[in-house]
């Protein structure tokens, strides 16, 4: 599965609603990390295969926050977990959260999905 996890490219997404930016370990900022991370093992391996596998976020580290903006850098372990076999593997991913210009919505950008 690592060689597999080599070619998953970078992924941004808008999603959510919020007055402020959320944290890193913020409920809603997690499960679109989870969404991005399906999506882009749904984009390499078909959404039928990528049905079969389950994810968490681990070690969740803020390592900075923009004072001008208010943005997040985070850092993380995603774990990938193989329903069918028990099998998980652990990769380093980091992740920024910022707020959009209208305020109302957030862009979680995860670079390491490699």
């Amino acid at each position: 599965m690592n060689k597999l996890l080599l070619v998953i490219p970078l992924i941004a997404l808008i999603s959510g609603c919020s007055s402020s930016v959320p944290k890193c370990s913020a409920p809603e900022v997690i499960d679109t990390v989870k969404e991005i991370a399906n999506e882009e093992m749904g984009v390499q391996l078909g959404s039928e295969t990528a049905a079969v596998f389950t994810y968490a976020i681990n070690s969740i580290r803020t390592t900075d926050e923009k004072d001008k903006t208010g943005a997040f850098e985070c850092a993380a372990q995603l774990e990938i977990h193989a329903n069918t076999n028990g099998n998980s593997t652990e990769i380093p991913i980091t992740y920024t959260v910022e707020q959009t210009d209208n305020e109302e919505d957030f862009y979680v950008n995860v670079f390491g999905l490699r």
